[in-house]
Formats: C-alpha cells, sequence, structure tokens
C-alpha cells in the first residue's frame, strides 16, 4: 500500500529529503533556544539588537526580513520576559529604541554557540569540503526556487 510520504518521496526526493532536513534542524535549535528562554526566531532579535543597539523597529524589520507584525509581537514577548527594553528617541519622542537587557546580553553568546552546534551536529560525517559543497547546494536550491517560473 502506497502512503501519501511514500508517493512524496518517490515524486519529489529532493523537496522530501530537504523538507526532512529542515525539520529535524529546526527542532533541535527549537530545544536549545527554549533553553535559553527564547522562542525560535527572537534568537536573530537577539542576536540583531547586540549588534545594533538603540536601534528601531523599522530597522529591525529591514535588516532582518521579518512581517512588522511578527516582529512587533516577538519584541512585545521579549519585553515581557525581560530581554529587551523600549525608550523613547530623546530627539524624536515618536521614535522607540530597542535595547538588550543585562538578562538579553547574557545569552547572546549562547546563541551563536547554539547556532554553532547545531551546524556541526548537521554536518557530523562530513569533511570541510563536503560541508562547503552542502551551502553551495542548498545555496543553488534556493536561488532555483526564488526565480519566477513562467
Amino acid at each position: 500500500m502506497s502512503t501519501g510520504r511514500r508517493i512524496a518521496a518517490d515524486n519529489g526526493p529532493v523537496g522530501y529529503a530537504l523538507a526532512h532536513a529542515t525539520r529535524a534542524h529546526r527542532a533541535l535549535l527549537q530545544r536549545r533556544m527554549a533553553q535559553l528562554g527564547l522562542h525560535l526566531g527572537q534568537e536573530l532579535l537577539i542576536v540583531d539588537i547586540h549588534h545594533n543597539p538603540d536601534t528601531t523597529q523599522a530597522e529591525l524589520v529591514q535588516r532582518i526580513g521579518f512581517e512588522q507584525p511578527t516582529i512587533a509581537k516577538a519584541l512585545t514577548r521579549m519585553e515581557r520576559t525581560g530581554f529587551i527594553q523600549r525608550t523613547a528617541d530623546p530627539d524624536d519622542r515618536r521614535v522607540t529604541r530597542l535595547r538588550l537587557t543585562e538578562r538579553g546580553e547574557a545569552v547572546v553568546d549562547a546563541v551563536t554557540t547554539a547556532w554553532a552546534e547545531t551546524d556541526a551536529q548537521a554536518t557530523a560525517g562530513l569533511n570541510d569540503e563536503e560541508a562547503e559543497q552542502l551551502i553551495r547546494l542548498l545555496t543553488a536550491v534556493r536561488h532555483n526556487l526564488e526565480q519566477p517560473t513562467d
């Protein structure tokens, strides 16, 4: 008896393998972020704000590439959990500046370590050349998929 998964794997083996690898990578990274008190995606904001203190929400949206409502919701949650603080711009009270709190600064190194450890686990058994080739291949796949089709 054929299953949807088997048929998908047979007819789209690249997509099927890619989806499973992505799901496993995301699940591991999500567990690591949860240990730091973060939701997946918030770590990108933490590291960005660390490198761009006193940034605005609009600037963050531009750099990260997430939708504005997604960023707004994440920032509200991160402020409530003590990772960021918002302050009014001294020159323009309509502008709010974002900065990490002590708690936010305390997790920056752990976030980057979690990223590195997750990549190391994902590429375990690959040599440096194979890992670099994997990056090149995945980049090519992404570019192919971003091209408009007629």
